[in-house]
């Protein structure tokens, strides 16, 4: 019973600091000037409890170490979380006057911070603030100097943007904060192979027109010639059965020779143009007609 007794004992004399015991230890450390040790013990309370009592002590011991955009922030907090059943201190009216009261001569400038798109839940901090030292987006005095403000919001790529205080001149910050637009890389396009131009299209042309006039050779003297040796005996018979074949062979001599030497005028007047002709044979009574145009 006496050992139960004794280590009972000694785990309630090393049992963690109550939030109560941790602000009692701050306020003591305030009491003797220690006042960044002060912060961290008022902190380590508002861990365990948050209140808006705690949130004003440490607000009050900034004040003292003249940290004054820290001071604003967390005298913000214990306005947000202010309630009736945990009220603001009475000495916080005392204590925004005198944050005003120095702002009005300490050497800081009035920064107001904003965020875009308007409306996004963003919070903010600045890079030689502690990683708990968050607010929305407000304005604060930060002190000569560079300073880096860092926005975050769920689902949002963090911002970061650089302001240089040089003077007391106030100035407005704004961070984008929307996601970056990235613009896809097109297709590669199929190459094509270019089309060599036909080498010596008039040799073609006049192969062409070459092999009609053969053909119209073969048809005049051929076909036409035994259909008019025919046609000249004195029988009258002859005359009459050869009439019609001759006159077919006539007007197919006719259009071919027209079309074979349209195609070797063209193959000597085009020698190197890309231009094609064409040729059209329109058969008329007694003959034909030939024309000869191009075409791209």
């Amino acid at each position: 019973m006496i050992a139960l007794v004794l280590v009972t004992a000694a785990s309630v004399a090393h049992a963690d600091p109550s939030a109560q015991d941790l602000q009692a230890q701050g306020e003591q450390l305030a009491k003797d000037g220690r006042f960044s040790e002060a912060i961290d013990s008022f902190k380590a309370a508002d861990r365990l409890q948050p209140t808006a009592g705690h949130a004003c002590l440490i607000a009050l011991a900034y004040t003292r170490r003249e940290l004054w955009s820290q001071a604003e922030i967390f005298l913000a907090r214990c306005h947000e979380r202010a309630t009736p059943a945990d009220p603001l201190p009475d000495w916080v009216p005392v204590a925004e006057q005198q944050i005003q009261e120095r702002l009005a001569t300490a050497n800081a400038a009035a920064v107001t911070i904003q965020v875009t798109p308007a409306g996004t839940p963003a919070q903010l901090t600045v890079s030689s603030f502690a990683p708990d030292e968050t607010f929305a987006p407000r304005t604060i005095h930060l002190p000569p100097g560079r300073h880096v403000i860092i926005a975050t919001a769920p689902g949002l790529p963090t911002a970061r943007k650089e302001v240089v205080i040089e003077s007391k001149d106030p100035q407005t910050v704004t961070i984008d904060l929307a996601p970056a637009v990235t613009t896809p890389k097109p297709l590669p396009q199929p190459v094509v192979p270019a089309t060599e131009p036909e080498a010596n299209p008039w040799k073609k042309r006049l192969l062409v027109g070459g092999g009609i006039l053969a053909g119209a050779g073969l048809v005049t003297y051929g076909w036409m010639s035994f259909e008019w040796s025919k046609m000249r005996t004195k029988d009258d018979a002859q005359w009459v059965a050869h009439e019609g074949n001759y006159n077919l062979s006539r007007e197919l001599t006719i259009g071919l020779w027209a079309v074979g030497g349209a195609a070797l005028i063209t193959s000597f007047l085009l020698p190197s143009s890309s231009e094609r002709p064409a040729v059209a044979v329109v058969p008329t009574s007694g003959g034909g007609m030939v024309s000869v145009g191009w075409s791209r």
